[in-house]
């Protein structure tokens, strides 16, 4: 005959690998912080109620960067140094790649560094009732970068404006940025199905998906996309499975109508826009904001790689590609008007 005992274990343990089943099932599932949907205009998405719960002290300290694994020094001895600012705090370097080239921006954050979002036309970014990017007053404002840094309303009291790179995306009806905005920590549009790239007050950056409650915490915030490097794997439209170098193309599930054509652009020679993030061994950080011309997204991701990022964040392609450094183009080509851009100012 049986052993009562021992079929009351062995039923108990059947009833809590069923409760451990189920929890698992409807219960929280981590991968809801990369996977959430725009649920339109407003604040509310399936993440906010698991931030009020603490989830923004736990959830943050996931998107830092990790200690840089490779040189960022050792990378900028084979580059063309154009231009070190404030002690190398801001550093101006070109490239030549074997079928292209690169220019870059290396922005060490720290309090004398000041990033922000500018505005073509300094016009406000929202969004309207259906969550749909719109200006405050309705209309449109476009501009090239060149034209904003010059303008009047991209000045700022105390500060030197030295560089500026278009980043966003932005499509067809060319509004206001499809993606998260927050200037100076005021939150304008989110669009937790969009990956941004977030800066705090304390001198740290991040890249992830972000509701409003995660978003109070940044200072500055640019939304763009798709992620291109995670974890220190690369993107790679080619692979379906992650591999120890790779991750299937957008890594995060962004929520992109326009996937395919991101693929294209990304594994063609179009220009590109790219943002990394790094960190020094003492755990500062530091962004690499880069523009590419000939050059594959993988070849470009791999540049951001060996300068130790380990996240990295596409943005705007083609001729939307355009850098400005002290009020000059890092290229003279064609390049259409953009919404927006990420501005670089010293503090005097």
């Amino acid at each position: 005959m049986p052993n009562p005992k021992i079929e009351l274990i062995r039923i108990l343990v059947i009833l809590a690998l069923c409760i451990v089943a189920l929890f698992l099932r409807f219960g929280f599932q981590p991968e809801q912080l990369y996977t959430s949907r725009w649920t339109g205009a407003g604040f509310s998405t399936s993440l906010l109620s698991q931030s009020e719960t603490g989830l923004v002290d736990e959830f943050l300290p996931v998107l830092k960067p990790e200690t840089a694994r490779a040189s960022l020094e050792q990378y900028n001895q084979g580059s063309v140094l154009q231009e070190s600012v404030a002690d190398g705090r801001v550093q101006f370097y070109r490239r030549d790649l074997a079928d292209g080239n690169i220019a870059y921006f290396v922005v060490n954050l720290d309090e004398q560094v000041h990033l922000e979002v500018i505005n073509a036309d300094g016009a406000t970014p929202s969004s309207d009732a259906t969550g749909n990017t719109i200006w405050t007053d309705g209309q449109r404002h476009l501009a090239t970068v060149v034209e904003m840094v010059h303008a009047p309303y991209t000045a700022r009291e105390g500060m030197t404006l030295l560089g500026a790179m278009a980043f966003g995306f932005h499509g067809a009806v060319r509004t206001s940025n499809e993606g998260t905005v927050v200037i100076n920590n005021t939150i304008h549009r989110v669009n937790p199905a969009r990956a941004a790239l977030c800066l705090t007050p304390d001198h740290h950056a991040w890249i992830g998906l972000f509701n409003a409650d995660i978003l109070q915490h940044c200072e500055q915030a640019i939304g763009a996309g798709p992620v291109v490097l995670w974890q220190g794997k690369i993107a790679n439209p080619d692979v379906i499975v992650e591999t120890p170098t790779f991750l299937p193309f957008n890594p995060l599930g962004e929520d992109f109508v326009q996937i395919e054509w991101r693929k294209h652009i990304y594994t063609g020679l179009y220009p590109k826009t790219m943002i990394g993030i790094g960190a020094h061994e003492d755990g500062s950080t530091y962004l690499v904001m880069m523009v590419s011309y000939g050059v594959t997204g993988i070849d470009v991701v791999r540049q951001l790689q060996e300068m130790g990022c380990t996240t990295a964040l596409g943005g705007d392609d083609d001729t939307s590609t355009q850098a400005v450094w002290r009020g000059i183009p890092v290229r003279n080509n064609q390049v259409q008007e953009v919404p927006d851009a990420l501005a670089i100012y010293l503090r005097q």
